[in-house]
């Protein structure tokens, strides 16, 4: 399987090196009972998957909420607080959950919030109350899909300012995210473009280049 190759590449990496996550989506279970079970057994079936030398991951994210309404997400976080509070995952967050199901969320939990809220963010979502909404319940949002549909990476305002400092736009349009107090899941199947990724702290945007991507919304591009 492609993870018994990429364990084998790992062989040689101290487990402390690496961050491990894990994802559920039992988006459409069907009642709280339904969701807690489905949840649960999904959740067991990533963890022998992923974890290491029989250990535990450092995020298990819950995918969708449940569309079935507020008891059945109480059934998928009723799930995932065993897991957490069994020592077999270090946090545990959530995707695409909106202020109404955070507070769902918040109305039935007896341990813990969710850490994390990944969402789609990106510079384009400047007006975007999500980082404040989340806040409010101790919530983390984390960028999925940080470069939108992947436009950015020729937008002409994040490819002026990078020229500035010797960036790229991809990395402007990142650093954007960060200086938002929002955390950034990337991905690559190139091993230069995720280096790339991550050289952006040796500058910051200006408080008028942050107010000027806040404000970005009409991409143009660059050709």
């Amino acid at each position: 399987s492609h993870w018994s190759a990429a364990r084998r590449r790992l062989s040689g990496i101290s487990r402390d090196e690496l961050f491990l996550a894990g994802t559920v989506n039992t988006g459409g279970c069907s009642d709280a009972d339904a969701c807690y079970r489905q949840t649960k057994s999904d959740a067991e079936g990533q963890l022998k998957i992923l974890s290491l030398e029989g250990g535990k991951l450092d995020m298990l994210m819950l995918d969708y909420p449940a569309s079935a309404g507020c008891d059945a997400i109480a059934g998928q976080w009723k799930a995932f607080e065993e897991l957490y509070t069994g020592g077999q995952a270090r946090s545990i967050a959530v995707s695409n959950f909106s202020p109404e199901q955070l507070k769902c969320v918040q109305a039935h939990h007896s341990v813990i919030l969710p850490a994390v809220n990944q969402m789609p963010f990106s510079v384009g979502h400047g007006k975007d109350t999500v980082v404040a909404d989340d806040a409010a319940f101790g919530t983390v949002v984390q960028a999925y899909s940080p470069l939108g549909t992947g436009s950015l990476a020729r937008d002409e305002l994040c490819t002026s300012i990078g020229q500035r400092y010797g960036k790229s736009a991809v990395q402007v349009a990142l650093k954007w995210i960060i200086q938002k107090c929002v955390s950034i899941a990337t991905q690559s199947t190139n091993l230069q473009h995720l280096k790339d990724d991550l050289d952006i702290s040796d500058f910051s945007l200006s408080d008028q280049e942050m107010a000027q991507l806040n404000d970005h919304s009409g991409l143009t591009f660059v050709v």
